[in-house]
Formats: structure tokens, sequence, C-alpha cells
């Protein structure tokens, strides 16, 4: 008697648990979640560029391109072509440019809203072109594989005064002081040691080459970044410096991975690639990385500082499949206390849509 009594208590409990479990169970179901919506804005981010706290650009492939008016807290997303911009240069809020590979040029006059090809006729089509600078409505430069190309005419017309006469290995970077004083990084002779570094000092019409930065002297060196005629940095696997404009090199890092300087004086300074950000006060004798522990920083490719505390660096972030779709992701990197602290912005981007037409949308930070 009393062991059926047992048995008859203990499916009792069991009964009431089993009851209990799918109970709770409906009440805390879950509805079916939308999928997740992701505006595909930007593309492997190339450059970045500030002209105060709040106007910014950054660029990247595809002709994909974002701007904000808010310093970042809010970014546009521009398509401008199907080519791989990688340089931007504004001379005021509303003027400015962009240049990419396959010889494109575009220029816009409404703050980067919309962007007009420009012809450049001086240069096959296939010319890559890696950087543009304009210092004022007239005067720009840009650096494509064949050299430095020059206009005086507001990029109407343009000239290069550096083609080579013999096999060439192409042109690198350029470091433009000012108007008339610069410098070329790239080789146009086939020479077993041939100079890297060219120098003008007549706004690109004449280049000599620099004695001393010879291959076996800069052969790892891909970036240069010039403060005046004398000083300078060269960067690539590994961070250098030069006291008498190239003639002789002191090694700064043994090994780095250097995409781009952005120097504010003879003594601050930055450089970024890979997934480092490195910082220098005092004229690179030291270094030191102030990079954030995330692990969405994949490679660096671009840095601005307006001064020592504001500053952006932008990258390619992480890849993900997210459903069923293929993303790469950009991140860009805003500092506002010289490095001590990040905020950082991912804009994924649909592999599925290249070769299509995109649609300007908004991202938030």
């Amino acid at each position: 008697m009393q062991l059926r009594r047992s048995v008859l208590m203990a499916l009792m409990i069991i009964l009431f648990i089993y009851f209990e479990i799918h109970s709770c169970s409906r009440d805390t179901a879950l509805s079916p979640q939308p999928p997740v919506e992701i505006p595909s804005i930007l593309l492997n981010a190339n450059d970045i560029f500030f002209i105060d706290q709040d106007h910014g650009w950054v660029c990247g492939q595809n002709g994909t391109m974002i701007r904000t008016v808010d310093g970042g807290g809010n970014w546009q997303g521009v398509r401008i072509d199907d080519t791989d911009i990688t340089s931007i240069s504004f001379i005021d809020l509303q003027t400015g440019w962009v240049v990419g590979k396959g010889g494109r040029i575009y220029k816009s006059d409404d703050g980067g809203a919309t962007w007009n090809r420009r012809l450049f006729p001086c240069n096959p089509d296939d010319e890559d072109l890696f950087q543009i600078v304009f210092r004022n409505e007239q005067d720009g430069f840009i650096q494509g594989y064949h050299g430095v190309f020059v206009s005086n005419t507001g990029g109407d017309d343009w000239e290069n005064h550096w083609l080579p006469v013999v096999p060439s290995r192409g042109a690198w970077n350029m470091c433009m002081i000012d108007d008339m004083e610069g410098y070329l990084l790239g080789s146009r002779w086939s020479d077993s040691d041939p100079e890297l570094l060219y120098r003008t000092g007549d706004g690109g019409i004449t280049w000599a080459a620099v004695q001393g930065s010879e291959v076996s002297v800069l052969k790892s060196i891909m970036e240069i970044e010039f403060i005046d005629d004398d000083i300078g940095f060269a960067g690539g696997g590994t961070v250098m410096k030069t006291l008498d404009g190239g003639g002789t090199w002191e090694i700064q890092l043994d090994e780095a991975t250097v995409r781009e300087f952005n120097f504010l004086d003879y003594d601050y300074g930055f450089a970024v690639g890979g997934r480092a950000i490195l910082k220098t006060t005092n004229g690179g004798s030291s270094w030191i990385d102030i990079t954030p522990a995330d692990d969405r920083i994949v490679d660096l490719r671009g840095v601005y500082f307006l001064d020592r505390q504001t500053g952006w660096v932008v990258g390619r972030g992480h890849e993900e499949i997210i459903n069923d779709s293929y993303y790469k992701f950009s991140i860009v990197l805003k500092t506002v206390d010289g490095g001590e602290s990040w905020a950082l912005t991912e804009f994924g981007y649909n592999i599925d849509l290249l070769g299509q037409e995109m649609d300007t949308v908004e991202g938030e930070e």
C-alpha cells in the first residue's frame, strides 16, 4: 500500500513538471525576427579627408564614398561610379576632387553630394591614379604610376614631366610640401640599384634623383612624408627619417607596417597600416602603439588629424556572412583625445551588390 502511494505521488510530480515546462515555453515563445538590414554604402575604405571639425569624406572601392557634416556622428553614402577611388582632396567646403584606377578624375562643386568626371587626356585610360592634392583652385598634383601630373588651370589640363624614357618600375607615392617643393617615390631606371626618391623645386616641371635613396637603402619603403625640404619620413615595412632631404636615412623602427603618415609639425605625427596606429611626440625618436583593442580592425589605410586631439583613421574590417549574403566591413575610428580612446563605426557592404546600381543611404555611428 505504501509503495503504491509513493509511485502515484512520483507520477503526479512528473506530470506537474511536464505541464509547467510546456506552459512556460508557450508563454515565452519568440516570434520570428526580420532579417538584419545593413546599408551598403562603403566598400574597402582607402582614404579620408576632413576640412574642419564637421565636414569629412571617406572613399573606397567600387565608386563608394561616405561624407559627414557633423564630425562623423552621421554619414551619408554617395555613389561616384564603379571604379576604385583611391584619394580625396578638398580645397573648401564645396570644391573637392577624387582620383582612382583607370585614369578616373572627378570634381565636386557641392560638398561631395554629386561628382562630375573630368577629362584626363595626357595618359591612357589604364593609368592608375593613387593620390591627388589641390593647393588652391588652380594648382593641383596627381600621382599615378607614371609619375606626377601637374595642373595650373584648375584641372582643365595636366602635364607629366617625369615620364620614363627607359623601362620603368613606376611611381608609388608623392609628397608636395607646397606649390613648388615636393618629392616623388618611384623608380624610372632599369639599373640594379636605382634611386627611389626624386625631388622638384619648380612645381613638378623638373625632377632630380636624390643620391642616397637607392633601392638598397629604401628597399621596403612605399610611403613618404616631408615636413620641409630637409626633414622627412619614409615607411612601408619599416620607419625611417632623413634630415638632409633624403641623402641619408636613420631607421627608427626596424619592423612596422605603414600605409600612411600624418604629421602636424616636426614632432607630432601618426602612422597607420595593418592593425596598428602609431604615434610620436618627439619627431620619431620613439613611437608608441595607440591602437584600440578591437578585433574588428584588420587593415588600416588612411589617417587624418586636424590637431593634436581630433583625428580619424579608416581601413578594412572583418568579413561575415549575414542573411546568406557575404559582407565586407569598413571601419572609421575617431579620437578627440589624441588617441587615448577611440570610437569605431562599421560600414558593411554586400558583395552581391557589386556591379549593381546602389541607392544613396545613410549610416549612423
